[in-house]
C-alpha cells in the first residue's frame, strides 16, 4: 500500500450505496490516470490542486495513492493476470473510495457507482453510453463539478479499446467541454487527434496515398494473374487433348480400329 502523501485529499465515504463522499479540501481539478506509459510522466502527482483518480491495476504505476479508484467490472472479470494480488489489494484499501458496479463486503471501501445519475447527467437524451472505465470517470467528474479534467495514461488506441472504447471517451470529453469544463489531453495521447484536417490535405487519413498505390499494384497483379490463369487452363486443356490423341495413336499401332461415332442428336422438348 502507498503512504498517504501530504498532497492527498482527505476523502470520507458518507454513503456507499448513494456514492456520497466528502473531500477535504475541495478541489477544482482532477487527473484521471490510466496505464499508457507515454504520458504518465506528466501526471501532477504532487500538485495539491488536483485529485488523482486511478483505475483497475493502474495503482501499480502510482507515485502516491489515489484519492479515488475505479473498478468497473463484473466480479468474475475483476481479477487480472497482470497482478495476481489485485483482489487482495482492493480488500486492503481503507483510506479512499473504490467505485464499483455494486458494493462488495470483501472490499470495505467499495462505493456503488451512481449509474442512474450519470445517465441523467447526459441531458434530455439520457444517453446510456459507457464503454470504458474512463467514460464513467469523466461523467462523474462532470457530475461533481470539477472545473478542469486532465487525462494521463489513456490512449485507447489498440485492439478492442480502439474500436469499442475510444469514441465513447471522446464523446464524454466533448460533453464536458460543452458544459464549460476545461479538459486537458496530452499531445502524445491518441485521444482527440486527427491525422490531418479533412479536405485541407491530400492525405486526410494515415498512409492514404501509400494505400492507394498498394491497392493499384494489387489490382494490376490480380489482372495479370487472371490472364496467366486463363492461359494456364488453355494449355492444360491442350495437353489433355494431346494425351488423348496419343492414346488413340497407340491403340491404332496395337491393332485397334479407329471408329468415328456421330454425335447424338439433341433431345427435343417433350421427350
Amino acid at each position: 500500500m502507498f503512504d498517504t502523501s501530504s498532497v492527498c485529499a482527505d476523502v470520507t465515504i458518507l454513503d456507499k450505496e448513494k456514492a456520497i463522499v466528502q473531500v477535504i479540501p475541495r478541489r477544482k481539478k482532477v487527473a484521471i490516470v490510466g496505464f499508457a506509459t507515454n504520458t504518465l510522466h506528466l501526471v501532477p502527482w504532487n500538485d495539491p490542486e488536483f485529485e488523482i483518480w486511478g483505475l483497475n491495476q493502474g495503482y501499480l504505476h502510482m507515485h502516491r495513492r489515489s484519492d479515488r479508484h475505479f473498478e468497473m467490472h463484473q466480479p468474475e472479470a475483476t481479477a487480472d493476470v497482470r497482478d495476481p494480488d489485485y483482489l487482495k489489494w482492493l480488500g486492503e484499501v481503507r483510506d479512499f473510495p473504490i467505485y464499483m458496479i455494486q458494493t462488495n463486503r470483501e472490499i470495505p471501501c467499495s462505493v456503488r457507482y451512481p449509474i442512474e445519475a450519470a445517465i441523467e447527467f447526459a441531458g434530455p437524451s439520457k444517453r446510456d453510453y459507457f464503454t470504458s472505465s474512463p467514460a464513467f470517470m469523466l461523467a462523474l467528474a462532470g457530475m461533481e463539478g470539477f472545473e478542469e479534467v486532465h487525462l494521463y495514461g489513456i490512449n485507447l488506441a489498440i485492439g478492442d479499446e480502439y474500436f469499442f472504447e475510444k469514441a465513447c471517451a471522446e464523446y464524454w470529453i466533448g460533453f464536458l467541454e460543452g458544459k464549460g469544463v476545461k479538459v486537458y489531453v496530452p499531445g502524445a495521447s491518441s485521444l482527440l487527434k486527427q491525422y490531418r484536417r479533412y479536405g485541407y490535405a491530400i492525405d486526410a487519413r494515415p498512409q492514404q496515398s501509400f494505400k492507394l498505390l498498394l491497392t493499384s499494384r494489387r489490382d494490376e497483379y490480380r489482372h495479370k494473374a487472371e490472364l496467366l490463369s486463363n492461359d494456364l487452363h488453355t494449355m492444360l486443356g491442350a495437353m489433355r487433348e494431346d494425351e488423348a490423341i496419343m492414346q488413340i495413336a497407340e491403340g491404332i499401332d496395337h491393332g485397334a480400329d479407329l471408329v468415328l461415332v456421330p454425335p447424338l442428336p439433341a433431345p427435343t422438348s417433350g421427350t
